[in-house]
């Protein structure tokens, strides 16, 4: 499952360094009144969205027990360092927390209240896109506790 684990942080990781790779071929004009090139263009998010949903897909076929579930969610949507990141990955980070969902479902109740409240202190009400409302909402439900 470690290994598994790792891939979900090697896609960010990988994200970043597509960004920084771009950040420096770039030149201070690109995408400037919508000529050249512009980091919100590049198939770097594509490539990340689609690296982290593998590793989501890999995590939920090994059946993660609830301490690894926990640490993947918490990967996707409780990063702490996401506010170092270049503007145009902002969005692209709060976009791939939806692939937190299909991993809700190997957490325990304690475990999604509690990552429930967190992400709800993160996001107000109307700082909330449709993917964090969806999450809040999946949590919330992941909390109750199951027959």
């Amino acid at each position: 499952m470690e290994e598994l684990l790792d891939a979900l942080e090697q896609a960010y990781t990988r994200y970043r360094q597509d960004i920084e790779t771009y950040e420096r071929k770039s030149k201070p004009t690109d995408g400037l009144l919508g000529f050249g090139r512009s980091l919100k263009d590049d198939a770097c998010h594509e490539r990340f969205d689609e690296r982290i949903a593998e590793a989501v897909s890999a995590i939920c076929g090994a059946k993660p027990a609830p301490e690894a579930a926990e640490r993947a969610v918490r990967a996707l949507i409780a990063r702490e360092d996401t506010d170092t990141w270049p503007i145009a990955a902002q969005w692209m980070l709060r976009a791939v927390e939806r692939h937190s969902m299909p991993l809700l479902a190997y957490l325990s109740p304690e475990a999604a209240n509690a990552l429930s409240r967190q992400y709800a202190s993160r996001y107000k009400p109307w700082d909330r896109l449709p993917a964090q409302k969806q999450v809040l909402k999946a949590l919330k439900a992941a909390g109750k506790e199951k027959p």
